[in-house]
């Protein structure tokens, strides 16, 4: 279809919800869902961005149907056949052409190989990246026209909106992506035994043909079913948040869809299904998030904003005064509840709204990992309600602290920080590095005061040495002390037990020398 007949086509259908008397979050599903695949996928991907839309528009999008209009059975064979070879064809006995799903990017078929084994074909709607991408084209086109300006943000232009909507679902539509994303996750989840991955036929997937073992198993939200097989919703629910978690926190790399469309219980196991769309945090967000969770469940409200901050991207001057008064609000909102009443959807929607209202925007993969932790507390409110993601979350958080303290590596790092940290103020106590920020932004009488005391700036140096090294004592007494208290001990574990006993040492003997030393002078 040209461009010219697509916008003709895009006007009638609006005109036909009448959309000049004012869009609403059910009209613009309605349009959504009259435009077609495309726009349906468009309306999936803005209901997973809390962040971009306000809140009644992403649980009205939310309930997009799954399935769309299938395509034709002779053009599912005529893609299959494009896509491979003869060689390959000849390894498939049979296709059903009958789908078993039919979304806006792709069709899943049954199929049976030469060798008897039971299969699923993903296969890709044809020219559908051509199709959006005249559509996306179009919709830039259409922004005015439909109003679209009055539901969003701006925090970000629409354009760079729908071209982040249309490079996700470029990376939905390359297939070889989603079977290397099938065999990281299966790798990962290589050592848990109740966790199955799709074996994937590589030598029979191409950028637009996916084909992968079929696993008939019983979906997560038929508990009838599952109650009569006799498992045990509880466990089920354990298991699903506690390696949802462990994607997300150890791996850093998890599924960004995880509705219980995707979920199927198999033999005793989890069965995770879908993997266009997958989430990836990077070292730095992975950190700070881990330092913002702690932080709020401290209710420290300047970690807490500091960390925000340092995820987000401000897109204007921030009021730090009003932005902990929102942020000490919505922690005293909670403060008084158990954990395992805390709605953590509830919870992140309070947060992206004070972060909306500062229009503080955060980055993709972010925003991934808050609405998939989103839908698979939804998950576990269908399977097992009496279960909190925020409670396990907790105790995930608060192991990994004790972890972080005695892994070499954090160690190493951290002494590295520390000795190069006077640079850039790392190892000051917080809150005498917001003093000195906020001194640089604005009190430059007393900047210039202690600028003209080099005696000030040498003892300040000294105390910021002396801090650093007490901090990095007390972290070696602490390391040896926790091996110390082990059972068994390794052999590398010995190792760093006395190389923390021996810096320990010398960094205690410095300290007293040090503070002798300053003894001697004083009297002087």
């Amino acid at each position: 279809m040209k461009g010219r007949e697509r916008v003709i086509e895009i006007i009638k259908i609006m005109n036909s919800h009448n959309i000049l008397n004012g869009l609403t979050p059910k009209k613009l599903r309605e349009i959504l869902e009259d435009l077609g695949p495309t726009y349906i996928k468009i309306g999936q991907i803005l209901s997973n961005r809390p962040d971009l839309i306000s809140e009644e528009y992403t649980e009205e999008l939310s309930k997009l149907r799954k399935d769309t209009l299938p395509m034709d059975k002779k053009e599912v064979l005529e893609i299959i056949q494009e896509e491979l070879d003869n060689d390959k064809l000849d390894l498939i006995e049979y296709i059903d052409t009958r789908p078993i799903g039919s979304a806006s990017i792709a069709g899943v078929y049954k199929a049976t190989l030469k060798n008897k084994e039971k299969v699923v074909i993903k296969v890709q709607r044809r020219n559908i990246k051509e199709i959006m991408t005249t559509d996306i084209r179009l919709l830039k086109k259409a922004v005015k026209i439909i109003h679209l300006n009055d539901i969003m943000h701006n925090i970000i232009s629409i354009e760079e909106v729908l071209d982040e909507l249309l490079n996700t679902s470029y990376e939905e539509m390359d297939f070889l992506k989603e079977a290397n994303n099938i065999n990281e996750f299966a790798a990962i989840n290589e050592y848990i035994n109740y966790i199955k991955v799709p074996k994937v036929y590589k030598n029979l997937t191409t950028e637009k043909v996916l084909v992968m073992e079929y696993i008939d198993g019983i979906n997560i939200y038929n508990k009838e079913k599952l109650l009569e097989e006799g498992y045990d919703l509880e466990e089920i629910g354990k298991k699903i948040a506690d390696n949802y978690l462990y994607q997300a926190l150890d791996c850093s790399f998890f599924h960004a869809d995880p509705h219980p469309d995707n979920i199927f219980i198999k033999d005793g196991q989890i069965v995770f299904l879908d993997f266009g769309m997958m989430g990836r945090i990077n070292s730095r967000s992975k950190e700070i998030l881990n330092k913002t969770i702690t932080a709020i469940i401290n209710e420290d409200i300047k970690m807490v904003e500091r960390n925000l901050l340092l995820l987000g991207t401000p897109k204007t001057k921030i009021d730090h005064h009003k932005l902990r008064e929102d942020l000490e609000n919505l922690l005293n909102k909670y403060k008084d509840k158990p954990l395992e009443e805390i709605n953590i959807s509830k919870f992140v929607k309070d947060v992206m709204t004070i972060l909306i209202s500062h229009k503080i925007s955060l980055p993709k993969d972010i925003t991934m990992l808050i609405r998939g932790n989103v839908v698979i507390e939804g998950t576990l409110e269908l399977i097992s309600p009496q279960i909190s993601l925020i409670a396990v979350i907790k105790n995930r958080t608060s192991k990994e602290g004790l972890d972080f303290i005695i892994n070499k590596d954090n160690i190493v790092k951290e002494a590295y920080r520390a000795i190069n940290g006077t640079k850039h103020l790392v190892s000051i106590p917080e809150d005498l590095h917001n003093a000195l920020v906020e001194l640089n932004n604005g009190e430059t009488k007393l900047n210039v005061e202690i600028s003209d005391s080099s005696k000030q700036i040498d003892r300040l140096e000294k105390m910021v040495h002396r801090i650093v090294v007490c901090a990095l004592d007390v972290a070696f007494i602490i390391g040896a002390s926790l091996i110390a208290k082990q059972d068994v001990v390794s052999k590398e574990q010995k190792m760093l037990f006395y190389l923390y006993i021996a810096l320990g040492t010398i960094f205690t003997i410095w300290l007293f020398i040090k503070m002798y030393i300053d003894k001697l002078n004083r009297k002087k």
